[in-house]
């Protein structure tokens, strides 16, 4: 089982072993879980248990599952292959803090998903035989490959509260293709050990204890009466990914850059994946809408209820058409898209029961198959240029002093960049503070290379995939190609990592330099989690630069961004001019504000300051 050690740098590095190869592909580790309520305060539920993760992020709904496991184990979008549904929980050897449950290199018991206590009672005596668990797992998954030995393990609790395994027992293997999610039914025995009022089942996984390796991924975790060993069908069909950027080869670019030149170069088709669940063929169809959320209109129906047919457990791509050049308007300064992906499945409710010689369906009316049949995503055309998604799924770390990381970008036209904004996750030690040197060049050379611009930072980590702003002195004017980057300032053998997007990749335009020599990336797949942002060459805005002495950062936000410098009145309207309502926390030097409905789009920050009006954009992303 414990096999890692070099073994596990070798499968993870970016190049080949070396002591010069100091830029590796590492786990991260998410921020810490906030339990939604306490153990004891959580009645037991009834059947049926179902969780498709498809309308959760980060953290477990504590409907179906115990908070305990909140500490735990996340809800993620982009470590599974080709899911049943979007999203997945991976089990690794860290808890959502990023802390490892052992300090040393050993194996034992790591992640556990517990579910709700379960009232088992409820159930009739002649159901009883009738009540079976499934589920879908995926070994490693876009993950860390778990050694031979290594396991994920299904318990039942028993009514004298000791755990009984039930999955997998002798002549089970485990499907080891990373690329496939396999179903599992498990049947609860009928017995007063099983069904009494505080059953609950438990996935544990066995593996290495110190690190985000040894991935098992799980999804669709559905348990019910009237099923049997056989009932691995669901009139469910679902998208398995959020849809792809319409901008070739960007997920954002400013504006002006996007409307000039060859727009519909820039443009391309949107896609995802539909999945079936039943054992039968089901014709469906799919829209896909292209929205500008900032005026709350719709651009265009890309795809309008395009058929097609999905036969038995099948999964296919599906794209839209290609957005038109002539939607975006040229005179406009900025743009918010949002693509919608809409499925026609005639999915229902859950199914409970079928009666009347199959003429009557009952149904649950607390779970709606219809939840996963929708699927949304951003593209901002605004005042910075991105590769990733907004997500990260890994970090890419440098381990040695003065190692670089650089990132190329290229634009049509003189842009003038300001900051750089960057993603520094968890990876199992505490970044925040580690010194950065943060630059932009022109060219890579070896040994020396001329700065267009430089500053110095610390790391900070803000939370979950919470970019941070390092702001240049001066503006940089860059046109052409041009590089982003940082250099490691931190002692030898101290972890600097950015977060990496694998769901996008823009690999071949990341470099690195440990020894003053420059080689790019081959090997390692992903965006990194670092955007350059631009300005107007001169500062614009009802005060000038020299008397302006106020910051909002970070910039895009999410719902919470922070303004720094001194003002007498504050208020924040939207693009129609309606005012926004917020939540205002002062600090010693600087204002949180915090949003209370946080939509997409561009807000406008009014501040007075002895009698004279001075204004700030802040875009808020999803």
């Amino acid at each position: 089982m414990n096999s890692k050690g070099i073994g596990l740098y070798l499968v993870l590095v970016l190049t080949a072993w070396s002591v010069q190869a100091q830029l590796y592909e590492i786990p991260i580790s998410p921020a810490t879980a906030t339990p939604q309520a306490r153990v004891q305060e959580l009645p037991p539920i009834t059947l049926p248990f179902f969780d498709d993760f498809s309308t959760t992020t980060l953290f477990l709904d504590t409907a179906w599952w115990m908070p305990v496991s909140q500490s735990q184990i996340l809800v993620r979008p982009g470590n599974g292959i080709l899911p049943p549904t979007l999203n997945v929980v991976t089990f690794d050897g860290v808890n959502a803090n990023g802390t490892p449950y052992s300090p040393t290199n050993s194996d034992g018991p790591a992640d556990s998903l517990l579910s709700r206590y379960i009232d088992l009672t409820q159930v009739a005596n002649n159901l009883r035989e009738s009540v079976y668990l499934s589920f879908f797992y995926q070994f490693q998954g876009l993950g860390n490959q778990p050694d031979p030995g290594d396991s994920l393990i299904l318990y039942f609790r028993k009514a004298d509260s000791t755990w009984q395994k039930m999955w997998p027992l002798a002549g089970n293997d485990y499907v080891e293709d990373p690329g496939i999610f396999t179903e599992v039914m498990v049947k609860v025995p009928n017995s007063e050990d099983f069904f009494h009022d505080h059953f609950q089942f438990k996935f544990q996984s066995i593996g290495r204890q110190n690190g985000w390796y040894d991935n098992w991924n799980l999804d669709y975790i559905y348990m019910d009466k009237r099923r049997s060993a056989g009932s691995s069908s669901y009139l469910d069909r679902a998208f398995a990914y959020l849809p792809s950027s319409i901008l070739f080869g960007y997920t954002a670019m400013p504006f002006n850059e996007f409307i000039s030149g060859d727009v519909a170069a820039r443009l391309r088709r949107s896609s995802t994946w539909l999945t079936n669940l039943e054992n039968d063929l089901q014709p469906v169809s799919f829209t896909c809408v292209l929205r500008d959320t900032l005026n709350d209109v719709t651009l265009d129906t890309l795809t309008n209820q395009q058929g097609l047919v999905l036969f038995a457990k099948d999964k296919i791509e599906v794209q839209s058409s290609k957005p038109d050049e002539a939607l975006f308007n040229p005179n406009a300064d900025s743009l918010f898209l949002e693509i919608t992906f809409y499925a026609d499945t005639g999915d229902k409710l859950l199914v409970d029961s079928i009666y009347n010689a199959g003429a009557d369906t009952a149904f649950y009316d607390h779970i709606n198959l219809r939840m996963n049949d929708t699927v949304r995503s951003y593209v901002a055309l605004y005042d910075y240029m991105a590769y990733d998604d907004g997500s990260a799924e890994y970090g890419a770390g440098i381990n040695q002093k003065d190692g670089r990381i650089a990132y190329m970008f290229y634009s049509s036209q003189t842009q003038y960049i300001d900051r750089v904004d960057m993603y520094f996750p968890n990876i199992g030690r505490d970044q925040d503070g580690s010194p950065l040197e943060i630059y932009v060049l022109k060219e890579l050379k070896d040994v020396q290379n001329p700065f267009l611009g430089l500053t110095t930072g610390a790391i900070r980590h803000e939370g979950v995939n919470k970019f941070v702003s390092y702001k240049f002195p001066e503006s940089i004017a860059v046109q052409d190609t041009f590089y982003i980057g940082f250099r490691n300032l931190a002692d030898n053998g101290l972890w600097t990592a950015i977060g990496l997007d694998k769901n996008t990749d823009s690999g071949d335009k990341i470099y690195y330099s440990v020894d003053g020599t420059w080689q790019q990336n081959t090997t390692i797949q992903g965006s990194l989690m670092m955007r350059p942002h631009f300005t107007d060459k001169l500062v614009t805005g009802l005060e000038p630069a020299e008397t302006t002495t106020i910051e909002i950062f970070p910039n895009p936000a999410t719902g919470v961004f922070y303004l720094k410098g001194d003002y007498d009145h504050l208020q924040i309207i939207d693009s129609s001019g309606r005012q926004v309502a917020f939540q205002l926390t002062k600090s010693n030097d600087s204002t949180r504000i915090n949003l209370l409905h946080n939509k997409p789009g561009l807000l406008i920050v009014l501040l007075e300051k002895a009698g004279k009006l001075i204004s700030r954009k802040v875009v808020i992303s999803p």
